[in-house]
């Protein structure tokens, strides 16, 4: 039991430290900051002065300090910026369309092996089975008999109809033996 107290109270003593540790670092490092702003700052306006005296400008010396690193002028390096800009955003759009498809293609397989769907009913057999119906259908439409005709008498009597006429114009029966065409038959 000794030994699990001691343990105790020398893990409270380090956390203790610890906590000391960090509380210290943090004040240091904030002093720090504080130091390295005001620094910089005093810097900056000796800097000023000094470019002042020699009759140089704040914006002159970024354009010579950039034309000596790269051998461009400011202009000149807002231009390839702006191009580079472009270029990035359409390598990105070109990045992001082509992630979002095969997104949705890994979906689709991952979703196929979380659960594998039925296999998917074919149309065909329904489509033979509408086909064979048709054919039935046409079969029986042909196989029907059409109505018979009475046969001509050896007597020429092609005039005289015991059937009535099939088509629009009534024609009467003409007993004289004689046929006349109407204007409706003669069309």
């Amino acid at each position: 039991m000794d030994e699990v107290k001691a343990m105790a109270r020398a893990g409270e003593s380090v956390g203790k430290a610890v906590g000391t540790g960090i509380k210290s670092a943090r004040r240091n490092a904030k002093r720090a900051g504080e130091v390295g702003v005001a620094l910089s700052k005093h810097a900056a306006a000796l800097a000023e002065q000094e470019l002042a005296s020699h009759g140089i400008s704040t914006e002159d010396l970024q354009e010579k300090l950039a034309q000596r690193a790269t051998g461009m002028s400011r202009e000149e390096l807002a231009k390839q910026s702006r191009r580079a800009r472009k270029r990035w955003e359409k390598k990105a759009a070109a990045s992001r369309k082509q992630l979002a498809k095969n997104t949705a293609v890994a979906r689709k397989e991952l979703a196929e092996r979380i659960s594998p769907s039925k296999p998917k009913r074919r149309k065909w057999p329904w489509v033979l089975l509408v086909l064979a119906g048709l054919a039935a259908a046409a079969a029986v439409a042909f196989s029907r008999r059409p109505e018979e005709l009475p046969v001509a008498s050896a007597d020429n009597d092609l005039t005289r109809r015991d059937t009535p006429a099939r088509h629009r114009a009534e024609v009467p029966a003409q007993t004289d033996g004689q046929h006349r065409p109407t204007s409706e038959r003669s069309r």
